[in-house]
Order: C-alpha cells, then sequence, then structure tokens
C-alpha cells in the first residue's frame, strides 16, 4: 500500500504500508510502515515498526515499537518506551521522556530530559538533563537483558542528574553523578554531588561538593 499523503488529516498503517511523505493530523503505525521524504504531523504513534527516510516535524512522537530515522526529528514531546535510532541526524524537541532506548549518531537537544532508560548519543544539550539507567525498564522488555550503561559523549545542561551513564564530558550548574557512573571529565560552576560508587576522573569550575 502507498499513500501520498501531502495534506491528510490522519492515516493509520495496520499492515504493510509506504507513505511518501507531506503533512498529516495524525499518524498512527500498527503494522509496518515506511516513510521515502520528508513529513509534518501533529502526532504519531508507532506501536509496530517505522522508517524513514526524510526529516520529521511532529508535536506529538510517541514511540512505543521501533523506528529508524535516517534524517532529523523536530518534535514538541517525544516519548520513547520502545526503540528510537536516528543514524544520521539530529534530535531537537522540547521535553523528551525515555523508559525505552534511544540511539542518536548527532546531537539531542532539550529543555528536558527525563529518561529512566537507555540514551546513546554524541551530545545531549538541555536545560533539565535526568539520565538514570537501572536495568529495571518495564517499557521496553529487550532493555532488561541489557544490564548497560547509557553513553553520551559530552553533556551540557543547568541541571544534570545521572545514574548508570558513561560520559567524556559533563558540564553543568547542578550536578549529581549517581551509582554506576564512568564519567572522565565534569565541569561544575554550583553544587556537585559525587557517589560512593561512581567513578570520576578530572573535576574543574567554581563547585562546592554537596553531600
Amino acid at each position: 500500500m502507498d499513500v501520498k499523503g501531502k495534506h491528510m488529516s490522519g492515516f493509520t498503517i495496520n499492515g504493510v504500508g509506504t507513505i511518501d511523505g507531506g503533512k498529516f493530523g495524525s499518524l498512527k503505525i500498527d503494522g509496518v510502515g515506511k516513510c521515502t521524504d520528508d513529513i509534518e504531523v501533529e502526532s504519531i504513534e508507532i506501536d509496530g515498526t517505522f522508517q524513514c527516510d526524510g526529516n520529521i516535524k511532529a508535536g506529538l512522537f510517541d514511540c512505543d515499537g521501533m523506528a529508524k530515522l535516517k534524517g532529523n526529528l523536530e518534535a514538541k514531546k517525544l516519548d520513547v518506551d520502545g526503540m528510537l535510532t536516528v543514524k544520521n541526524g539530529r534530535v531537537e524537541a522540547e521535553e523528551i521522556h525515555c523508559d525505552g532506548m534511544i540511539e542518536v549518531s548527532g546531537e539531542v537537544s532539550a529543555d528536558v530530559i527525563e529518561a529512566n532508560g537507555y540514551i546513546t548519543a554524541g551530545e545531549i544539550v538541555g536545560d533539565r538533563v535526568s539520565i538514570k539507567s537501572r536495568g529495571n525498564v518495564v517499557g521496553f522488555a529487550l532493555v532488561k537483558i541489557f544490564n548497560k550503561k547509557s553513553e553520551i559523549s559530552m553533556i551540557e545542561a543547568t541541571t544534570v542528574e545521572l545514574e548508570g551513564v558513561w560520559a567524556h564530558t559533563v558540564n553543568g550548574r547542578d550536578i549529581t553523578i549517581g551509582p554506576r557512573c564512568e564519567i572522565k571529565n565534569v565541569d561544575c560552576n554550583g553544587a556537585l554531588y559525587i557517589d560512593e560508587k561512581a567513578t570520576v576522573g578530572s573535576i574543574t569550575g567554581n563547585y562546592t561538593m554537596r553531600k
């Protein structure tokens, strides 16, 4: 099934279907869906599998299944209980909530990031970033199999809370480094807490250690 959705109020893929991009009020993927071009949508819900070769601009991007994107993703709210992979692009959102897995080769930018799942990214930039990868994620069963850490090269935010995270560099004003973290460099210009079960290399900045 091929659909030319230039201006559609809503569309659902239950079986196997392909859309060639366009504007949608809502888009729901219950089966296996593919998009060959850019799409703009008020809300997209993925319960099956979805692949997009273009850029996506969405109000709500809700992924309970598996999504593989080759372009950029821009959304007001991003909610991932399944698995989202962005191969060659970046992710930009106002809010990101992740109880599943997010893998982004480039930058993730959001005002608020709350993750109890796993995030792999080149860079995360935000105002409030909380990533607590504890290995007890309920939303996506496969996560339970891998007792691993989130891996981010650089995290830069005003407030940072981490648990079960590997990072090369963490920059922030209020930083909490929780258990199972491995951080090579921390630059803090405010309050800093480091759990005894965390490993931190160098620490720089005008910071005050808190208990």
